[in-house]
């Protein structure tokens, strides 16, 4: 598949993966950081199945080991962030949220990857931040930067500049290979910070727990073993903006699966807004 198919594939993978998480954080009080733990080392484990049918390749000897750590550090955060956002907004909100990482992986892409940004790409920008003024201005009287809007928008910064990240780093890994020894490694860092997660470890063995976490760890591996053989083969900065036509697909679903109603226009509105900067930015 070229990278265009990867990354429409992706696109609809994490649309369902991103309301399975939803699901899974709904009115739920539990730590992000064990959420975040237990979610990489799920994809590790899966994304280690895979890469064993593909061929599974250890850390080459002369590995960038400081873009490697730098990669499990951006996407580590960025994660705890993500569900913290979704403990307190939409999957919807959040969604339109974080396609500001777009952005910047655009802008990183131009200062390290030295890929080109023109008028066209300043218009999509600000079509972009306008749809994220929608989303930040839903509800009345609140303020504009709470802290779902916030953690949103932090996850959009770590995970846009993890991207750019990855894109130096693949030149020399397998791909598989390395989403399973990088969500190993997020999952043990975490660990390491925050070693309380352990105190919940019979929360997370539970049947209703692992019958929403099973299939969100196979979908969000599916799709990051996509998304990742898309950045070998295409450029970052068209296949990051295509990326985000995920935004549409997931409010769409969010209206049909969780009955995410609420302003629902103007989330239509902020959606394809979304898209049509998307395209100006390819």
């Amino acid at each position: 598949m070229n990278w265009f198919s990867l990354t429409l594939l992706s696109v609809f993978i994490v649309s369902i993966a991103n309301i399975l998480q939803r699901i899974l954080m709904k009115d739920d009080k539990s730590n992000p950081y064990s959420y975040a733990i237990i979610f990489h080392l799920l994809l590790g484990v899966i994304n280690l199945v895979f890469a064993m049918i593909h061929g599974f390749q250890p850390l080459p000897l002369n590995a960038n080991l400081i873009g490697f750590m730098l990669a499990v550090v951006l996407w580590g955060i960025g994660t705890i962030f993500l569900f913290k956002a979704l403990q307190l907004l939409e999957s919807s909100e959040v969604t339109i949220l974080t396609s500001i990482r777009a952005l910047v992986t655009i802008v990183a892409s131009m200062l390290f990857l030295h890929e080109s940004f023109n008028g066209q790409k300043v218009l999509g920008t600000i079509i972009i931040l306008a749809s994220i003024f929608l989303v930040t201005n839903f509800k009345k009287g609140a303020k504009f930067f709470n802290k779902g809007v916030v953690y949103s928008l932090a996850m959009a910064f770590f995970y846009g500049l993890a991207v750019v990240v990855d894109v130096f780093n693949l030149k020399n890994y397998e791909p598989i290979s390395y989403i399973a020894i990088g969500n190993f490694m997020i999952g043990f860092i975490l660990l390491l910070i925050y070693p309380k997660a352990l105190k919940q470890w019979r929360d997370f063995v539970k049947p209703e727990f692992l019958k929403k976490m099973m299939p969100l760890g196979i979908l969000s591996s599916v799709q990051g073993i996509a998304y990742v053989f898309a950045l070998t083969k295409g450029p970052a900065s068209q296949i990051a903006p295509i990326s985000q036509a995920q935004v549409i697909v997931t409010v769409l679903l969010a209206v049909i699966v969780l009955k995410e109603r609420t302003n629902l226009f103007r989330k239509i509105i902020a959606a394809f807004l979304v898209m049509f900067g998307v395209i100006l930015l390819m």
